[in-house]
């Protein structure tokens, strides 16, 4: 099942919430809705070309990665806060966040499918 997944790990997943099925669909069903939220303030604070809100917005969809093996994304999240803490300019900032942006898509979609997996499994 892992091996169709290239952002998520539900291995990650099943572990990280205990293997719970009410509650991994909990709470894959609030990241789908928090998610594009979380992705619009990041793509507002790169519009804005500020930098402590661009770590900021970074940094504060981090964990959520974690807890969904999203390892590779939650690594690109770190870059860009970096960079934005470092002082790095709009240009830089904006290749980083070129680079991550579609992968929220990827991992939106990733998300449903292994929420759709879990409600066919008996």
């Amino acid at each position: 099942m892992t091996n169709k997944y290239t952002l998520i790990d539900p291995v990650a997943i099943q572990t990280n919430l205990m293997q719970n099925a009410a509650l991994i669909n909990q709470f894959l069903a609030l990241y789908l809705v928090q998610i594009p939220v979380d992705r619009d303030a990041l793509e507002e604070a790169m519009r804005s070309a500020h930098n402590p809100e661009i770590a900021s917005k970074a940094h504060h969809i981090k964990p959520t990665m974690e807890y969904i093996g999203a390892t590779k994304l939650q690594s690109a999240l770190q870059e860009l806060e970096t960079a934005a803490k470092q002082g790095d300019n709009i240009e830089a900032l904006e290749r980083l966040f070129a680079e991550l942006s579609p992968q929220f898509d990827t991992l939106l979609t990733e998300i449903q499918t292994y929420m759709n997996e879990l409600a066919l499994s008996p």
